[in-house]
């Protein structure tokens, strides 16, 4: 009886320490990040391939981003909650016999509620994985260039977009981090940027 009450008060103490630790660090994280290759462009590629079809190819003039910008609140030493919002923009013209005939302008604003996952924490360095769905809107712009009178056209469109990052890593001091991350999604396959804690 006497070593069932003291596995008891040890595993009482053990859980009243683990949130006073984690009180001690930073609860807030604000990132700012850049990627390579997300959704986003495998979409424009996708239609491109559809034109070529028909005889046209496409110059891939411009392209920003994506960009993106995080918060999340540390609910445990665990787990963190939050969202993710990017901006990706891509410009390309299309031609039909060397000849431009087009302009297009895609730009896509996302937003994602998001979990981190932070399963190996030191000091100054840790390791985690991150989900994130919800969705982007596709505002495009396409200028006639045959018919330089003519009006560009544009059209909004909403749709489904993710992001998984399984293998994310940070090193930096307690409250700056640099941090860089390896997934797919409207982030990209690839990501690095830097992270405020407080």
């Amino acid at each position: 009886m006497k070593i069932k009450c003291l596995l008891a008060t040890l595993a009482i103490s053990a859980l009243l320490c683990v949130p006073a630790q984690a009180q001690d660090e930073p609860r807030h994280e604000f990132s700012v990040s850049y990627g390579v290759v997300p959704n986003s462009i495998w979409l424009d590629i996708t239609s491109d391939v559809i034109g070529s079809l028909f005889g046209a190819t496409y110059d891939h003039s411009g392209l920003t981003g994506p960009i993106g910008l995080e918060y999340y609140y540390r609910t445990s030493s665990l787990i963190a909650v939050g969202a993710v919002a990017t901006f990706t923009q891509h410009t390309e013209e299309e031609k039909l016999k060397s000849e431009i005939t087009r302009t297009s302008k895609n730009s896509y604003f996302t937003l994602m509620p998001s979990i981190k996952f932070n399963w190996l924490r030191r000091s100054n360095w840790g390791m985690y994985t991150k989900v994130a769905a919800g969705a982007s809107l596709r505002h495009s712009s396409l200028q006639n260039n045959n018919d330089l009178t003519a009006k560009k056209t544009t059209d909004n469109t909403v749709f489904f977009n993710f992001q998984v990052s399984a293998l994310g890593i940070e090193a930096g001091t307690e409250n700056v981090r640099a941090f860089a991350e390896l997934g797919v999604g409207e982030q990209g396959v690839g990501l690095a940027g830097v992270r405020f804690r407080f």
